[in-house]
Formats: structure tokens, C-alpha cells, sequence
């Protein structure tokens, strides 16, 4: 079998960079790449209290936005120049390639003596490998979360007192939602805006319902072929935005519109609802500081015969170099970095949810209630869908959002997807 996403065609992609790089200035002990400019100062603080406490000399270095980090990290692999610590900062599959080639170490031995432990299971798992798995990894541990997150839908409690609503009590059920939208919608408020135009997040919100309406053994079956897209729960399931744009639940444009336009919408008081993550918390408190919001599950269907999870419970995760001469230096600083004392720091600094399931109490009620909810987001399936099929459902789901096309025609153009891409699996 081929590497999966063969290293040579990713290092061939690198042209010259630009960045708004915080280049290092002198030598480090231990260099740390990433990308998050918004903790960049949270991250020397941690840096230079390590320095001062163990005499080693950690410098982090940014790269942003996003796609210039990963060009960054791709070249850097293919010239053998990556630093002690860094993330490919891409998928399960992803990874699997930068560990199949040598450029990121197990660290099994290391979590098994009881650093593992610490973790929520969902963040450690996005850097774990069974045996068996698809991409031929070493059964193993290849990372260290630092952070977690979920998304939720925020509510914005005021805009519910207007409305006549309950702002202690928000709507459980998917009847008690659609309910909910009509109340506000007849008050002249906006029930519902978020970021609908990104693909990857109304896949998020319905893979909630995926879940509660199929249930794990449902989904795989469909992935593999056994239960067609055109079945009737499928239906259901695409039917439920049919549901909220009939009801009049969204803001207009939403089909198009980018999270951080649907986050200023939601901040701002000109929508009641937000389907978001935990990293929301920072965004509204710096956009109106004064919002008063809750947060609440997505409302499950009444007659699920399955539990609904959620997404998320991944986060932000570090990888060391084997290749480093100062490999233990990088293991030693991220065991330090992950611990109690210095997640509740960067919880504070960042308002993030740690990884650290122990350094939970510090956290705002709002993300206290994320952290709850960290152990009610969906596991990992042993079978991924195509990228092919994934992309249909997700712009299907943006047609039906506006009136486009109906949850049957969107049904059969996902089946037609589907089974194309087993013709040509067959023919490989």
C-alpha cells in the first residue's frame, strides 16, 4: 500500500514564505513552531519561568496564518530542519504520513508511565493509533494535547427575555428549538446565525443528529457502503435544516456566511442563537465584553433510539522531532507545560479549556459547562468517509439552507457521490 499522502508530493508544494514569524533572536535548548498569534504571549511567559526554574531555553516561534505554518513545517521536514516540537497541524491521516516518514516520535513509553493520565481521552486520542488502523502507524501515542474544545450553541439571554422566553431553561428537545425560533422570530429577533458558509461547520452541527439518529454502528454501515444515503433516517437527518429554514430559524445569509461575520452577528445582538466552539468565550468577550449568553447543547430528537454527541473534544496538540539531539529536553518541557499549575495559566491567559482534565477549576461557568460536555463528543470511527462524498453532503447541506434543492434530491446526489467513489475504490 502507497504512503498515505506521500510526503514528496507535500514537500513539492514549497515555494518561498512570508510570515509574521517571532523569529528567535538567540539559541534555544528547545524551539516550539505553531501558529496561534493569540497565545504567543501566554506561551514566552510559560518560556521564561521554565528557563528560570531548570536553566533550558525554550523560544516559540510563530508562523501565521495557518496555511503559511503548514508550508513552513512541510519544507522544513523535506530539508530535515523541523525544531524539537511543532504539529503538522492537519488530520489523523496527515499525521499518519509525517510518522510513517520518520519525522515524529512515539511517545508510548513516555505517556504510559503515567503522563497520559492527565488527559481528557478525546484530545489524546486524536494523536493515538490502534492496531490495524488504515495508514500502517505503529499502534502508539505520537502527541501531547495542550488544549480541548467543543461547540455548543451559545444563546443570548436577554434577546430570550424579550422574546418571552425562559433565559434559565433553553430548549432541549428539537421541538422545544423549532418553538423556541418561532417565539423569537415573532418578536422581530433573528433566531439563528452561524458560519454556514464554511462547509466543514454545518457538518458539525448535523453530524450531531448523525449520531442520535443512526448511532455509531449506523454511520460506519453507511461509510462502508451497507446503508445507503437515500434511507430514510439520511433523509431525516438532511431534512432537519429544511425544518429550521421553513420556521424562518436563520439569519439571512447564512448559507454564506463565514463564522467571524456570524460571531459579530451573534455579539452584537442581532441574533438570538450561534452554533460555536469553546474559543467563542474569547471571541465575544472581545467583541462586546458586556454580552450576556449561556451555552446549551444542541437540541436532541425526541425519538432518537441514540445518544447525541457532539463535536470537538479535539483541540491543539504538539509532536516532537526524533531526530532532535534534544529530543528529552522537548519531552521534558512538554510534560511540564501539561502540567496542573501551568495549564491553569494558560487556561486563564487564553480562555482555553486545558487538556489537563485537573486544572478545570478556575474556568468561567461557560466554559465549565464545554468541559462538562468534553466526554459527549463523538469518538473516532475506524473507517473515515471520502473527501468526495463528505464535500457533497456539505454544499447539499448549504442548498437546502436556502431553499435550493430538498433533503430527497440532496439524498440521491450524496448516494450518486458515493457510489461513484466505490466504482473507482474497485478499479484501484
Amino acid at each position: 500500500m502507497k504512503k498515505i499522502f506521500c510526503l514528496v508530493f507535500f514537500f513539492g508544494l514549497f515555494m518561498p514564505l512570508t510570515s509574521c514569524s517571532k523569529k528567535a533572536e538567540q539559541k534555544a535548548d528547545v524551539s516550539i513552531w505553531h501558529w496561534m498569534t493569540d497565545r504567543q504571549d501566554a506561551f514566552e511567559k510559560l518560556a521564561a519561568q521554565y528557563e528560570k526554574e531548570n536553566g533550558v531555553k525554550v523560544i516559540f516561534e510563530t508562523y501565521a496564518p495557518s496555511e503559511v505554518y503548514r508550508d513552513k513545517v512541510r519544507a522544513a521536514a523535506s530539508g530535515k530542519l523541523l525544531p524539537e516540537i511543532y504539529s503538522p497541524l492537519g488530520d489523523k491521516r496527515e499525521l499518519a504520513a509525517y510518522i510513517n516518514s520518520g519525522y515524529v516520535a512515539d511517545l508510548t513509553d513516555e505517556m504510559n508511565k503515567g503522563w497520559k493520565n492527565i488527559f481528557f481521552n478525546k484530545p489524546l486520542g486524536q494523536s493515538t493509533y490502534s492496531e490495524g488502523n488504515e495508514w500502517k502507524v505503529k499502534p502508539g501515542i505520537y502527541g501531547v494535547p495542550f488544549d480541548v474544545n467543543a461547540i455548543l450553541i451559545f444563546y443570548n439571554k436577554d434577546l430570550f427575555k424579550k422574546a418571552g422566553l425562559d433565559p434559565e431553561k433553553p430548549p432541549k428537545t428539537w421541538n422545544e428549538f423549532i418553538e423556541t425560533g418561532k417565539k423569537l422570530k415573532a418578536a422581530g429577533i433573528q433566531p439563528f446565525a452561524t458560519g454556514f458558509g464554511e462547509p466543514w461547520l454545518v457538518g458539525a452541527f448535523v453530524a450531531s443528529y448523525e449520531w442520535n439518529l443512526l448511532g455509531k454502528e449506523g454511520m460506519i454501515d453507511t461509510i462502508k457502503g451497507k446503508i445507503k444515503y437515500t434511507d430514510p433516517l439520511w433523509i431525516r437527518v438532511i431534512g432537519l435544516l429544511d425544518e429550521m429554514r421553513k420556521n424562518g430559524m436563520f439569519a439571512a445569509g447564512v448559507a454564506t456566511m463565514v463564522n467571524k461575520d456570524a460571531e459579530r452577528t451573534f455579539a452584537t445582538g442581532r441574533a438570538a442563537m450561534a452554533f460555536n466552539g469553546s474559543w467563542g468565550v474569547n471571541v465575544y468577550r472581545g467583541m462586546n465584553p458586556q454580552l450576556n449568553y449561556g451555552v446549551m447543547l444542541p437540541p436532541s430528537i425526541s425519538d432518537a433510539k441514540h445518544p447525541l454527541l457532539i463535536f470537538g473534544g479535539e483541540g491543539s496538540s504538539f509532536n516532537i522531532n526524533p531526530n532532535s539531539p534534544n529530543k528529552e529536553k522537548a519531552i521534558a518541557f512538554l510534560k511540564w507545560l501539561t502540567a496542573k499549575e501551568q495549564q491553569l495559566l494558560l487556561a486563564e491567559e487564553t480562555l482555553n479549556i486545558p487538556s489537563n482534565k485537573q486544572a478545570l477549576e478556575n474556568l468561567s461557568p461557560i466554559l465549565k459547562e464545554f468541559a462538562r460536555n468534553i466526554e459527549k463528543t463523538f469518538p473516532s470511527l475506524p473507517v473515515v468517509e471520502s473527501w468526495q462524498v463528505t464535500n457533497v453532503i456539505n454544499t447539499g447541506l448549504q442548498a437546502i439552507i436556502i431553499g435550493e434543492k430538498n433533503p430527497e434530491t440532496i439524498a440521491k446526489e450524496i448516494q450518486t457521490e458515493k457510489e461513484n467513489q466505490q466504482k473507482k475504490n474497485q478499479l484501484k
